[in-house]
């Protein structure tokens, strides 16, 4: 995009962004309900004298064919009761309200700009821009908390761009009917409080996001969450809600601190990270979800972009339903094995515990998942069931049925008898499958990064027993000789492998199905 363009779409943008404070300081934004005695030359254009300025119910529905639902005037609206919960951090959701009728929802957010780290296994680390739920500690807030209401609700929302940021920061709410989603008015700048309050008119589930200035670089920075918001009858109760967002990072690394922004690749949408929940690794391992064989999860999954569709998918399992673009006025797809979500939209999935396993969730678009980081995981625990799945240990004939015999199993070419003295050790490291370069300068290095084995030259003399161990979790590997000289076979994770060398020479060796894993014995004559 040429500088011009881009000059020419950000005034443009900001013109849009800063148009209700051109006129000085922002004036507090009222609402004085409607009176059918009020002095009609004060009422709205276009309303007739004598006529009441309230607006006419909405048919919910009904006539022409409309879905808005029917407004309870706002100055009869009372607050939500204070024991509902409106706001909660992923993956956590607000209870369902349970509430018949409409209400003024009061959330209030802080924006905070910090370190986070984005990925919790490196703990590798970025200067991201989030929101945060007023008076809460965290430095960091990306995603932002999901925010829940009811179909009908105001929405009074206020924002607070705390005193220590560098930058302006607003929201735009994609549930929010209004100039830019509320962008405009809710522009404030570092130590500035501004208050909205916004109809929320259609269910389900929305993005919202900073719309300031550089509007991609504020997104891609991390400034975006999501907003539920529940039909007048609400959706059948599950047993487990989670909020799920998906985004992206577009990052240099500056060989020193955290990672910075890569302005350029954000324009190219060639993001380093896709991830879910602000962080690889935020929803696998200890963080990954839980439920029971026989429970369903509900997941209201937020694509924030910046650039990117997600293709959301269980590995394992199906989406027993879709409700599509996150509408949820809508009857949801049945039995759907992967869902698209453009960016800047939603979609609300639910998913049922048929046997215990680990449902992987990944952005099919595969390279984002295990190349970038966009995995997450569901355990489900429970009893088997055979009728749906099992694992046959009656080995099925296989090979040809002319009577030819089957080609052998490969085994390791020496089995040393007894227990092997195992004066050396090498590790095959966790991480070793992961695709990089065969012929590295660093190759047989002894930091080679990324590692393949603990020990990438071993020198050893005649008559010293090696024994390799795979510590490559879920990953088989192979400990093959160049000249063919000793081969493991297949080593499934934790498995060993021994050789005694009895010769002095070279020893290259390989793993066969990852052949850019290449290290070396060196044997010495005694």
């Amino acid at each position: 995009m040429s500088t011009t363009l881009r000059l020419t779409i950000l005034t443009i943008v900001a013109t849009l962004t800063l148009a209700a404070c051109a006129s000085g300081p922002r004036a507090a934004w009222t609402f004085r309900p409607a009176s059918p005695t009020e002095d009609p030359a004060a009422a709205s254009p276009g309303t007739q004298p004598g006529a009441s300025a309230t607006p006419a119910p909405r048919p919910g529905g009904q006539a022409g064919g409309s879905v808005l639902p029917e407004l309870t005037p706002k100055g009869d609206l009372p607050p939500a009761p204070d024991a509902e919960v409106n706001v909660a951090i992923a993956p956590d959701v607000p209870p369902p309200s349970g509430r018949t009728a409409q209400a003024i929802v009061d959330v209030h957010f802080d924006v905070v700009e910090g370190i986070q780290t984005i990925d919790l296994g490196s703990g590798t680390q970025y200067e991201t821009w989030g929101y945060r739920i007023n008076g809460d500690s965290v430095t960091t807030g990306t995603p932002g908390p999901i925010i829940r209401a009811r179909v009908g609700d105001v929405l009074r929302f206020t924002i607070t761009n705390l005193a220590g940021n560098t930058h302006p920061h607003n929201v735009d709410f994609h549930a929010v009917t209004g100039q830019g989603g509320g962008a405009a008015d809710t522009t404030v700048a570092p130590g500035e409080t501004a208050i909205i309050e916004a109809r929320l008119l259609y269910p389900g589930i929305f993005m919202y996001h900073c719309a300031y200035g550089d509007v991609p670089l504020h997104i891609s920075q991390g400034m975006y969450g999501g907003i539920l918001v529940d039909p007048a009858e609400p959706l059948p109760l599950v047993e487990h809600e989670l909020y799920m967002v998906q985004s992206e990072f577009y990052t240099t690394d500056p060989q020193a601190g955290p990672l910075t922004t890569d302005r350029g690749a954000v324009t190219l949408e060639h993001p380093e990270y896709v991830v879910f929940n602000g962080a690889v690794g935020s929803l696998t391992g200890d963080n990954a979800p839980r439920m029971q064989v026989g429970e369903s999860m509900r997941i209201y999954f937020v694509n924030a972009g910046l650039n990117l569709d997600s293709n959301f998918h269980p590995i394992g399992s199906h989406w027993d339903k879709v409700y599509q673009e996150g509408a949820l006025l809508n009857d949801p797809l049945r039995g759907s094995q992967t869902t698209l979500v453009p960016a800047g939209g939603g979609t609300v999935v639910e998913l049922i515990g048929q046997v215990p396993m680990t449902v992987v969730l990944v952005d099919h678009a595969l390279a984002r998942a295990f190349d970038k980081g966009a995995i997450g995981q569901i355990v489900i625990e429970g009893q088997a069931d055979p009728e749906i799945f099992e694992v046959i240990t009656e080995a099925a004939p296989s090979g040809p049925t002319d009577g030819t015999p089957a080609p052998a199993t490969p085994l390791p070419s020496t089995t040393p008898s007894g227990e092997p003295v195992a004066a050396e050790q090498i590790s095959i490291v966790a991480g070793s499958g992961t695709s990089q370069p065969t012929n590295a300068p660093d190759e047989f290095a002894a930091l080679e990064d990324p590692a393949d084995y603990s020990v990438n030259e071993l020198i050893i003399v005649v008559g010293t027993t090696v024994t390799w161990t795979n510590d490559d979790a879920g990953v088989m590997h192979t400990v093959t000789a160049l000249d063919g000289s000793f081969d493991s076979g297949f080593m499934e994770a934790g498995e060993t492998f021994s050789y005694t060398f009895s010769t002095p020479g070279e020893f290259e060796y390989y793993c066969l199905p990852h052949p850019w894993m290449r290290a070396r014995v060196v044997v010495m004559a005694p």
